[in-house]
């Protein structure tokens, strides 16, 4: 069910790693291109990056703005994963092009280097979702409740469920909490389950009571069986199933009310949106 690459303690998602090769590629044949010049295409496929980057960020926060209305400083948060890569991919090639038409002599070697990273992403991305589609369902798990009630996780299946790995002692766990809460709160269509990793039953009461967190389906996997059957490679991680228990996406690290909310739709349509201001 993994979703990253894992490097010691550090899981990289895929999905950045394909990001990463197809700059890497594009960085390499505008290195070959401009081989005895003063780098002309190389510095020109920078301000490629600088731009896709910041339209795919921008596209995001647009798409779920209402998320970010209690806390605009979120917007500025990239830890949250909010990317929209179809709008960086398109605003980069429409930049691209733009530097063509005013320089024609950019055309070739700069469509070279655009069609080279643009075909390893596709590539990439097309990859990426043939193996998502092998990806083990809700696997028939028995866990302990907070109450000592056995619990199985194919149970959840009938309707769309969201299983959290997490652990007291995680800041990016804490930090995400509430929001998972809130979610949980205001999506009654939707399974939210927490499997704690790894500690006691105390350590995680006394961590909700303090918090103040009301959350429900709260697992104990003190044995760790249900994050080797996961894959899990770094807390926090979130899997989101559909009503059927099949996988349909995973998020490794924290997540925001933007991020979340992107996720939840993929699973639901229906999922929450956070009340606009006045």
């Amino acid at each position: 069910m993994t979703s990253s690459l894992q490097i010691g303690p550090l899981a990289i998602p895929y999905s950045l790693i394909l990001i990463a090769v197809a700059v890497f590629i594009g960085n390499l044949i505008a290195k070959l291109v401009d081989k005895g010049t003063e780098k002309t295409i190389e510095n020109h496929f920078f301000k490629i990056l600088v731009v896709a980057v910041l339209v795919a960020r921008i596209a995001f926060v647009i798409q779920y703005r209402a998320a970010y209305f209690s806390s605009p400083l979120d917007i500025l948060d990239i830890r949250d994963g909010g990317w929209n890569a179809q709008a960086g991919v398109i605003a980069a090639w429409l930049y691209a092009l733009l530097l063509i038409k005013r320089k024609v002599y950019l055309r070739k070697p700069l469509l070279l280097v655009m069609f080279g990273s643009s075909l390893v992403w596709i590539a990439g991305t097309v990859a990426l979702a043939m193996l998502a589609k092998d990806a083990l369902p809700i696997p028939d798990l028995k866990l302990n409740s907070m109450t000592g009630d056995e619990v199985y996780l194919a149970k959840f299946k009938g309707q769309p469920t969201v299983i959290n790995f997490w652990a007291t002692w995680c800041p990016p766990c804490q930090r995400e909490m509430p929001v998972l809460e809130k979610a949980q709160q205001q999506n009654p269509g939707i399974n939210f389950v927490f499997i704690n990793q790894g500690e006691s039953k105390l350590q995680v009461e006394q961590f909700l009571a303090s918090n103040h967190l009301m959350i429900r389906n709260v697992l104990m996997d003190t044995s760790g069986v249900a994050g080797k059957e996961f894959g899990v490679k770094g807390m926090p991680s979130t899997y989101f199933f559909d009503a059927s228990g099949n996988l349909m996406d995973s998020r490794i690290g924290e997540v925001s009310d933007a991020s979340l909310l992107e996720k939840l739709q993929k699973i639901n349509p229906q999922s929450y949106l956070p009340k606009e201001s006045p």
